[in-house]
């Protein structure tokens, strides 16, 4: 009976508080805090709708978001817009993530959506209403498929959170998951590129892209601008290379974000811009004194790279020679720009342009002829025997002079069905690479159907920057033809100390890149990506 009673009293007191409390009209979208306020007041006050009415600029519209909480579950959102004749619901979504529902607004209030978000809530129950045409939610749109047996795998796995860069930045996905708690594997694909992050209660715990493990990965990730993104529920990993709460890592990303603006857009930075020294015969001394000015950074590896910069140098260079990783360098590169040490042109500096020292006698067309015999004609490469040799002499070279080499192997594909491309295109694609490479590299078939390129004296990371390199470059003419690339990277002596063992280490790194999301991964991030 005392039960009764006060169930009684609870029914009562919740039909006494049905009526709605608006709060004061906004001129702008909503920010994520007051969505979280708006949670706070409908939470402490069960069964009262909360309504947050702005207009946007250049709209004949007013918009109101509508939060209810009761007792059955997660509370229930709607949005509404009103004109001058009528007034319409968008739609209705019941969920505790005040991130997703900041996205859904803010992409309303700029007119962008286009589709819906996964027809399963965040907490797995609700779905989207849409009240736009139809007025029913539209169906997620499946990824077009490759031969990637790993892309295949997520498009049958049904996403909690997915969409488009950039209409969603990063930064915001990562906030809806930390503050949903959720748990699962994050995957972006990007311009070549594939990020898998594994989530547990909403913190990361590892994430890889196939040349880096850890907070670096995510720290890259922040910083893209264009792709999609798909959030798998329930997917776990063992791995733990992440040590580190989410939201320091997006304010030290967001740092960088700024930082790497201000050198590609200000200052016209890209990998084959020319860094200048200002003062090339700086002392040390002076060095010391003028980076004391400066914003604090890893000091050893500051002075590491002013000079290995020297009189000039591109910035592909410079990473190839020390391959470190893109949140050390960019942070020394502003602040070497920002100090007046170095400049950055596009151009290669006149009164220092390194002169070519060859005797009048020397036909070098004749010594080009010498290789011609070792080459495949349809693709102007060298054969799989010839491509051998050579890796095996920079061996030799290993084993005589303790100098480091690299391997990359990687597939030239089809992106439909996995065939071979026409010469032609393999063709254009190698001229593009023999631009891009050294000339103590060397390009060749490897075994039946793949293609190689030996990189001496060079790490592995480095030859990830080589691999990235060559994406960008053939991208155009890969996206005419349709054709995607993965590469495998191994080398000695980080990962064996054979030619034979380099071989296959090269190649499984290859075939792994092919049935994972990257397509570029190191032999020892193989278990990892």
């Amino acid at each position: 009976m005392f039960r009764s009673n006060q169930h009684k009293e609870r029914s009562s007191n919740r039909s006494q508080n049905n009526s709605s409390l608006k709060l004061p009209q906004l001129w702008v979208v909503p920010t994520i805090d007051n969505i979280a306020s708006m949670l706070t007041m409908a939470k402490k006050d069960p069964g009262r709708v909360i309504e947050q009415y702005w207009s946007v600029e250049g709209q004949d519209r007013l918009l109101n978001l509508r939060c209810t909480a009761d007792e059955n579950g997660d509370p229930v959102w709607a949005l509404s817009s009103s004109t001058l004749m009528d007034t319409h619901t968008l739609w209705e979504h019941r969920t505790v993530d005040t991130g997703l529902i900041h996205s859904l607004i803010t992409s309303e209030s700029t007119g962008d959506i286009t589709s819906s978000p996964s027809s399963s809530s965040l907490t797995g129950g609700a779905s989207i209403t849409l009240g736009v045409g139809t007025g029913e939610a539209e169906p997620v749109k499946p990824r077009t498929k490759t031969f990637s047996r790993k892309d295949e795998e997520d498009s049958e796995v049904e996403a909690v959170l997915q969409g488009d860069i950039n209409k969603v930045h990063i930064p915001t996905v990562l906030q809806s998951i930390q503050m949903g708690q959720m748990t699962g594997r994050l995957t972006v694909r990007s311009e070549g590129r594939g990020v898998d992050v594994y989530f547990d209660e909403g913190e990361p715990i590892h994430a890889s892209d196939g040349v880096d493990n850890g907070q670096e990965v995510i720290l890259d990730m922040i910083s893209l601008r264009v792709g999609k993104f798909r959030f798998l529920p329930d997917e776990r990993t063992m791995e733990r290379t992440i040590n580190r709460r989410l939201d320091g890592l997006i304010m030290e990303a967001v740092t960088l974000v700024d930082q790497t603006t201000f050198l590609e857009q200000q200052q016209g930075l890209n990998g084959e811009a020319y860094l200048i020294a200002r003062n090339p015969n700086m002392t040390e001394e002076e060095f010391d004194t003028v980076i004391a000015h400066g914003a604090p950074v890893d000091g050893v590896l500051q002075k590491k790279i002013y000079r290995e910069i020297g009189d000039y140098k591109t910035l592909l260079d410079v990473l190839r020679s020390l391959p470190v990783k893109r949140s050390e360098w960019v942070p020394i590169i502003f602040n070497l720009v920002t100090l007046n040490l170095i400049s950055i042109s596009d151009k290669q500096p006149q009164a220092r342009r390194q002169t070519v020292l060859l005797d009048a006698q020397v036909d070098i067309k004749t010594l080009e002829q010498v290789l011609a015999p070792c080459k495949r004609v349809e693709t102007g490469i060298l054969t799989y025997p010839a491509f051998q040799y050579f890796v095996a002499q920079e061996c030799f070279r290993y084993e005589l002079c303790g100098m480091p080499l690299s391997v990359v192997v990687f597939t030239l594909k089809r992106a439909t069905d996995g065939a071979s491309p026409e010469l032609l295109a393999v063709k254009e694609i190698m001229q593009i690479i023999n631009n891009i490479k050294r000339p103590i590299d060397m390009l060749g078939h490897f075994q039946m159907f793949d293609y190689g390129c030996v990189l001496p004296n060079t790490g592995t990371r480095s030859a990830a920057v080589f691999a990235q390199k060559v994406q960008e470059s053939v991208a155009q003419v890969a996206a005419t033809h349709n054709l995607v690339m993965c590469f495998g990277i191994a080398g000695i002596p980080e990962n064996c100390k054979s030619m034979g063992q380099l071989l296959s280490a090269a190649s499984e790194a290859k075939k792994y890149a092919e049935s994972s999301a990257s397509p570029v991964i190191l032999y020892q991030n193989m278990q990892g990506a």
